[in-house]
């Protein structure tokens, strides 16, 4: 018995490894769920269909589109799915005016286009890292990042090895553009080569969700994954690591209502403290994630009723850099009044400002009732302050963070790198 086991876990082994191997290519989603999209021909192209039949398209622009099941191009019905490639040392056709290597695939889905980019990986990461990085950056931190991109890649792809396609284009990871120029940096691509076909794998040899964050705030938050543990952060130079936002109470009303939270005029939020004093320590409730203290959800009360809403959502709702903050409500405290200045005689012959010094730490009375209960007023000047840290997730690699720990010791290498973010993990190439 302990035979066959043993020989079943080789053999699922040996074919997970199989499956990742042959993920040289990536199947990415550029259009999906819309009823028609333009194809841009600056020269001749092939066309395959589903039967086998190769035709040669004349340059031009066309438009796709779905009829009873067939798609249409131009003024051509095709039964099942096409594929479009680059007629010999032609360009591939853009599509929706973005240009792309590879070739397309063209699927009927109901009555909507499913049009896919089959895309060669380290090609795929050419367009995708460069927004994640800056090319001035240190090679190794490049390459830390150009391995946990493919390796996020690589576990979409054998995830959704049965489906469609392995990745949508608009990925909230690895948002994917296309080529041109404007995309892709050559000291970027030059890390990409460096690190070709390495990815990183877990303790089942399968590749890891290597997801990344811009800058944590300080420490990493754990994920789903064992290898997503919380671990500490050197992002103390990320533009984001601190960060402010003011937002009066009637808008925040308002984008509720727009998702479908209508609660009438807003009368409290509900968030336990993530900084306290020393006189009162900060107080996390179940509102917060145990590791780090991100936002898991907010309590909004209003005239008409309650609503819980995520702290992602509220997040996106007032595009805020991450869940990583804490929230003030009060009205806004200048920052020095204006008073008079009168001569010998009383007669007034100037202005003088006089700045205030508030003590940051000392908060509202009512604030002593209940930790994290913020009471909203009637007066139209009163402000919603956020105060965060971080940008992102705060999830595995920290861009800035990762910078920061080579810069503290430039003897280290992408491998110490990954080793830091991911625990766990290790180094397999395809």
């Amino acid at each position: 018995m302990k035979r066959k086991i043993f020989g079943l876990l080789i053999f699922i082994t040996v074919w997970a490894a199989g499956a990742v191997c042959g993920a040289r290519e990536l199947r990415v989603a550029l259009v999906q769920g819309q009823f028609n999209a333009q194809l841009e021909a600056e020269e001749a192209f092939s066309l395959r269909t589903a039967q086998g039949k190769v035709l040669t398209v004349e340059e031009g622009k066309y438009f796709l589109h779905v009829e009873e099941g067939e798609i249409v191009l131009g003024d051509r019905h095709f039964k099942g799915k096409i594929t479009v490639e680059a007629a010999e040392g032609k360009k591939l056709p853009k599509v929706n005016r973005r240009s792309y290597r590879g070739s397309l695939q063209v699927a009927a889905q109901g009555q909507t286009l499913l049009v896919t980019n089959i895309v060669d990986l380290e090609a795929y990461l050419y367009s995708v890292l460069p927004p994640k990085t800056m090319p001035v950056w240190p090679d190794e931190v490049i390459k830390a990042q150009a391995v946990a991109a493919r390796s996020y890649a690589l576990y979409q792809a054998y995830i959704h090895r049965d489906d469609a396609y392995d990745l949508s284009a608009n990925d909230e990871e690895l948002p994917y553009e296309g080529r041109g120029p404007r995309l892709e940096k050559y000291a970027i691509s030059s890390a990409i080569h460096a690190t070709e076909g390495i990815y990183l794998a877990d303790r089942d040899g399968l590749p890891a969700e290597a997801v990344t964050t811009s800058s944590s705030g300080g420490r990493t938050e754990a994920g789903e994954h064992y290898y997503l543990k919380s671990v500490p952060d050197y992002d103390e130079d990320a533009p984001e690591r601190e960060w402010e936002r003011r937002v009066a109470p009637f808008l925040v009303q308002g984008l509720l209502e727009q998702r479908g939270h209508d609660i009438g005029k807003l009368q409290s939020i509900r968030l336990s403290p993530l900084r306290g004093t020393k006189e009162r320590p900060a107080q996390w409730g179940a509102d917060r994630s145990v590791t780090t203290g991100r936002v898991k959800y907010l309590i909004f009360t209003g005239e008409k009723g309650t609503a819980r809403v995520s702290g992602e959502e509220f997040r996106q709702m007032l595009d805020l850099a991450s869940t990583l903050f804490d929230l003030e409500s009060g009205l806004p405290v200048p920052e020095s009044i204006e008073v008079p200045i009168s001569n010998y005689w009383g007669a007034e012959v100037g202005h003088k400002d006089i700045p205030i010094k508030i003590n940051p730490n000392e908060d509202p009375v009512w604030k002593d009732v209940e930790a994290g209960y913020h009471l909203i007023s009637d007066n139209k000047d009163e402000k919603l302050l956020i105060k965060g840290s971080g940008k992102g997730s705060g999830r595995g690699l920290s861009c800035w963070g990762a910078r920061g720990l080579y810069n503290g010791n430039t003897k280290l290498t992408y491998e110490d790198l990954l080793a830091h973010y991911y625990p766990g993990t290790y180094l397999r190439s395809l």
